[in-house]
């Protein structure tokens, strides 16, 4: 039985939880669920020594409701040195079609150093930190032996405004489809030649 998409993103705030506080359990971080912070409840509260991770997870349009809760423990978080902000976007596994080695890793350092311009205009410094989910849904074989790849994944990103006292890091994701062009190089290796578009999808940033 296939579960339906439906049920799927009903869970998936909850079950992205149980992942994270795995993760960093696994680091050795004392993990805490809905833990107060400031005068709201943060999905996960992470401990280690001096340092505080407060995660919040969004897994698709958020309530006005939820925007200000964010941005509010955000706030909170910058009166605190020791403190970290992240909130991460969960989504739900998705099939891959077509099997591409090293997939994620090609788009991750391919954007590592071309940063789409709509991902720099988020912040005075914006990072690429991971490329993952990637998934290829139309391979096109050409005659020199290079291939067309269409598909999607997900880009992580650090974003960081300020400096010193004033420094505020967040972390956030977001899906993005390509169009690119790969073929294999002299060592047999395969890179990205070249790529007819990279678009990444970051109204979520502004809602």
């Amino acid at each position: 039985m296939e579960i339906r998409q439906q049920y799927l993103q009903r869970y998936l705030h909850d079950i992205a939880i149980d992942q994270l506080m795995a993760d960093y359990e696994a680091k050795g971080y004392t993990v805490l669920k809905e833990e107060k912070v400031g005068k709201y409840k943060a999905d996960l509260v992470a401990k280690k020594e001096d340092e505080v991770v407060v995660v919040e997870v969004k897994t698709g349009r958020m309530t006005p409701q939820k925007r200000q809760q964010v941005a509010d423990i955000g706030d909170y978080v910058r009166t605190h040195k020791n403190y970290k902000f992240l909130v991460v976007l969960a989504t739900p596994p998705k099939p891959k079609k077509i099997d591409i080695p090293n997939l994620d890793l090609l788009l991750f350092h391919y954007l590592l150093n071309h940063l789409p311009d709509s991902l720099n205009a988020l912040s005075p410094q914006t990072r690429i930190t991971d490329v993952v989910d990637t998934a290829a849904n139309e391979v096109t074989v050409g005659r020199d032996g290079s291939m067309v790849v269409k598909g999607m994944g997900t880009v992580e990103v650090q974003l960081q405004y300020g400096s010193g006292d004033d420094e505020s890091i967040s972390h956030d994701a977001f899906p993005f489809d390509f169009d690119i062009v790969l073929k294999y190089n002299q060592k047999q290796e395969l890179i990205i030649e070249d790529t007819h578009t990279i678009d990444v999808d970051i109204s979520s940033f502004y809602e």
